[in-house]
């Protein structure tokens, strides 16, 4: 069979013509997979439900729904008021310094909500304290949208957990994988930030409102917010519990902490919480059993492996540009499908080319990661530029614009990270 005759390359094609029309992703790719039994026949309608139901039945994938939980209950709980309360603080007078002051909080929301949407909704206020200080209002809502992008490659990670459970990788290596990468892409969102301050005037915090005394109250303010990663990261890597466990401490600690401390959450808000996290929590389930319907399809079709002869064959092995041709892919996927949906189209693909080339799925996984994490960042679809730029009052074009130095940084990051293995696996090398 030729590869442009193969069921699940015409499949795909139907998948990419219902995104044309606007069609939800996972009703696109269910009907792409759909297809494939209905036309070709190549397995009966009963096999539908089995391949469906199983791909929900993961111990570890239990935590993704447990961590969108927990990050409403960051957003609702002060927590991101109070660390860039705290962040600004230290970060002072330096120009850029607000600007500044979102990226690093947008890291640590990120890390601990494991959600690019929900930290731009929590981040977004700043956009209109930043054009009080003069910023470019283009630019704020850039700002607010590139630091939101980053921090889901910190650990604790939604991404690493459903990449985990699609190759049966170590989910704490993968944590560990994502540190250095997250700091690296913060240390280039944050060295242009601060190169572009200098060059318009951007200034930082007023100097008179930073002092020891406000310094102190800000941490002891943002103290139990800033425990929760200590927390979740320390009990994992620490073997107290796994991953799964860790997203379920995480919640009951975030709930505990806002009734005893921050007391923001109500009882009868309680259920607001948790209606607005099923509806996140739904639209990721049935992406992910809708694709693991269409892997079904590229697995007993054959693509991987024939992928993997034409990569190959084409490249002749070269393993650096195997890996440049993969993050090719993967920007331009990023531009157009949500990342779970990249990740359980594009990883059985990758993967047999992956082991050919011996290139280590752990590092594969940062990579794959960093790289998606744009996806909310990068036209047409841009979901977290779009939101950012809603709250911000901007026109999309206009925020488009201003994000492209931050998407060329992170194109950067991308490379290092490929191609400099220790930022990605010098920590998880340390856990054996």
């Amino acid at each position: 069979m030729t590869l442009l005759a193969n069921p699940a390359v015409i499949g795909l094609l139907v998948f990419f013509a219902f995104l044309a029309m606007n069609v939800p992703v996972f009703v696109s790719i269910g009907l792409a997979g759909l297809m494939a039994f209905v036309v070709f026949e190549i397995a009966p309608l009963s096999v539908i439900p089995y391949v469906f139901s199983g791909s929900l039945d993961s111990f570890p994938l239990l935590a993704t729904p447990l961590f969108i939980i927990a990050g409403n209950f960051i957003t609702r709980t002060g927590i991101a008021t109070r660390l860039v309360r705290l962040a600004e603080l230290i970060l002072g007078p330096v120009p850029g310094g607000l600007a500044l002051t979102v990226l690093v909080t947008g890291a640590v929301l990120g890390s601990m909500s494991g959600s690019n949407i929900a930290t731009v909704a929590a981040l977004s206020f700043l956009v209109q304290p930043m054009v009080d200080r003069g910023y470019d209002r283009g630019f704020a809502v850039a700002v607010v949208a590139a630091g939101c992008t980053f921090g889901v490659v910190i650990p604790p990670s939604i991404g690493f957990i459903i990449y985990g459970v699609i190759t049966e990788s170590s989910i704490p290596k993968l944590f560990a994988a994502g540190i250095g990468p997250g700091l690296t892409m913060l240390l280039l969102l944050g060295g242009y930030t601060l190169y572009i301050s200098k060059k318009r005037g951007y200034r930082g915090a007023d100097p008179e409102a930073r002092n020891w005394a406000t310094l102190f109250a800000a941490f002891k303010d943002a103290f139990w917010g800033l425990m929760a990663p200590v927390i979740i990261l320390g009990g994992i890597y620490s073997g107290v519990f796994t991953a799964t466990e860790a997203a379920a401490v995480a919640v009951v600690y975030l709930f505990v902490i806002d009734r005893l401390v921050y007391k923001q959450i109500s009882f009868a808000q309680l259920p607001d919480v948790i209606f607005d996290s099923g509806r996140t929590i739904g639209v990721i389930v049935l992406i992910i059993a809708t694709s693991a319907v269409y892997g079904w399809v590229m697995q007993t079709q054959g693509l991987a492996s024939m992928l993997n002869d034409f990569i190959l064959d084409i490249s002749g092995g070269n393993a650096i540009l195997i890996l440049l041709f993969f993050n090719i892919v993967l920007l331009v996927a990023g531009a157009f499908l949500e990342p779970i949906a990249a990740m359980y189209l594009l990883v059985p693909l990758f993967k047999p080319t992956l082991e050919a080339i011996g290139f280590d799925l752990v590092h594969f996984g940062a990579v794959l990661t960093v790289n998606l994490s744009m996806a909310h960042l990068t036209p047409p679809v841009g979901v977290g530029l779009f939101l950012a730029s809603q709250l911000g009052k901007v026109p999309f074009a206009t925020a488009a614009r201003f994000a492209i130095p931050f998407v060329i940084c992170e194109i950067i990051a991308i490379l290092l990270v490929t191609y400099v293995k220790p930022i990605a696996m010098f920590l998880p090398s340390l856990l054996g």
